[in-house]
């Protein structure tokens, strides 16, 4: 199926991933997200687009899930976190994910990238391309992100291949890979 993620210059592209919980898959996405969405709705610009993750370098918490989101500035960002709204249901979150990796925002830019949710991707955030081919999409972190683990990286966008896969054994302070299928766009 076909996905298009349109990205605009002037605002930032919050990278996030996250790991529910076994068994309570239900607690975030039938209890947390219906209640969290208006009130994000009215910070952030809009969500570009959420995937799965079957494979990273990434130490720790093996994350399963991630997603991009437009965020016009990091003040809008900080302006969510510290709504009342959020605060008050945020346990329910919490209690429900074994990790949570939000809040590094990359520098978008003017354009649209068709997506084959069919296809597998690899998200790579390193300093330069260690990939070594033509990424689909290339973003500088930015500079006011409210999380600075990437500062001075980038995340690059490629078709998974036999380059990506190799960067699943390297380590992770070098480059952080993750092997990723978008999800298809809600009917």
């Amino acid at each position: 199926m076909a996905l298009q993620l349109t990205l605009n210059s002037g605002i930032n592209l919050e990278f996030a991933i996250g790991k529910v919980t076994k068994g309570k898959e239900m607690q975030v996405f039938a209890e947390y997200f219906p209640l969290i969405n208006p009130v994000l709705a009215e910070y952030a610009t809009s969500q570009l687009g959420s995937f799965s993750i079957t494979a990273t370098n990434k130490a720790g918490v093996v994350p399963e899930m991630g997603s991009l989101t437009n965020w016009s500035c990091a003040e809008d960002y900080n302006k969510f976190h510290n709504d009342p709204r959020f605060i008050k249901i945020k346990p329910l979150r919490d209690d429900a994910l074994d990790l949570l990796w939000d809040g590094h925002f990359f520098i978008s830019l003017d354009k649209v990238v068709d997506i084959d949710t069919d296809v597998e991707y690899a998200l790579v955030i390193a300093e330069g391309n260690p990939i070594g081919l033509e990424p689909i999409l290339n973003l500088p972190s930015a500079n006011d992100s409210p999380r600075q683990a990437y500062a001075g990286k980038s995340m690059s966008l490629h078709l998974w291949s036999d380059a990506a896969e190799q960067l699943l054994t390297a380590a992770a302070d070098e480059a952080e890979v993750f092997r990723i299928r978008f999800n298809a766009p809600a009917a």
